[in-house]
């Protein structure tokens, strides 16, 4: 998901091209408290225009926290608007209340909702959140204002804990679950590496800040050619047994490796990485 500034409109289309699965124009943290209403008013005009069938990736909205003034003007747009965005995104979620608003605004679209925890408070509450409304698609973790609401400090101890439980609730509830933006632009070897740490945390997508950390994420959630070919032995060795155990390269399979096997076949129909 790559996350591009709602006052940028020019960049919007951009964002769109990079290849990213889905983006999120952003009117909360990469839009300044001057700029807010340009941010809304763009962001919208943008969504509306935008042809059901456009090439790209989806493309969504991340609101302001509904409990502010801007939050509920954001709402307050977009429900008197003819924009349908894919997602909206709802910042410091820590209430079912704070996705029931949103749901509300939405009336009659097909729009998902994805709820950012950012806080303690919102962790606790993270199954009530995930559970809201059938229109919620996924929770995404917001590390770095979780960092500060925890009083502690930024890095992978401190974020540990709420991507593990993220991913819990997220694999129990049937959602997905997106982790926080990695911020070293440059650092190609950084990036991939977090990717993966928390693609084994249970994350099934990541946040990019610039379209040059899209190709990187993108490439850790697929299966290596050595990881695909074992997926096609081990459904080829289990088609037809009807239950019956069987081994494949030494090890026996069973229903958990049977369904790994599958996910690694289905994501390798999107390509294999190095």
């Amino acid at each position: 998901m790559l996350f591009v500034p709602g006052s940028r409109p020019e960049r919007h289309a951009k964002a769109l091209a990079s290849g990213a699965d889905q983006v999120a124009i952003d009117l909360e943290d990469a839009v300044g408290p001057g700029d807010k209403d340009i941010a809304r008013d763009a962001a919208l005009a943008f969504l509306a225009a935008l042809p059901p069938d456009a090439p790209g990736g989806e493309c969504g909205l991340r609101i302001n926290p509904p409990s502010t003034a801007d939050g509920a003007r954001d709402l307050q747009a977009l429900a008197e608007s003819s924009a349908e965005p894919a997602f909206v995104m709802v910042p410091k979620a820590e209430s079912v209340a704070d996705v029931e608003v949103v749901d509300a605004a939405l009336g009659e679209r097909r729009t998902r909702i994805v709820p950012l925890v950012e806080s303690p408070r919102g962790l606790l509450a993270a199954k009530a959140i995930a559970t809201a409304s059938a229109r919620v698609s996924a929770l995404m973790f917001g590390g770095y204002d979780y960092a500060v609401a925890l009083r502690g400090r930024p890095g992978w101890e401190s974020f540990l804990a709420p991507r593990s439980q993220l991913g819990i609730v997220a694999a129990a509830t049937g959602i997905g679950f997106i982790d926080v933006p990695f911020l070293g632009i440059d650092d190609a070897e950084g990036l991939a590496g977090e990717t993966d740490r928390v693609i084994a945390l249970g994350a099934t997508a990541k946040a990019a800040i610039h379209p040059a950390q899209v190709a990187t994420i993108q490439a850790r959630f697929l299966p290596t050619a050595a990881e695909l070919a074992w997926a096609r032995r081990v459904l080829a060795a289990i088609e037809g047994r009807a239950g019956e155990a069987v081994a494949v390269d030494g090890k026996l399979v069973d229903r958990p490796i049977e369904l790994a096997a599958r996910r690694a076949l289905a994501l390798g129909a999107l390509g294999v990485r190095d």
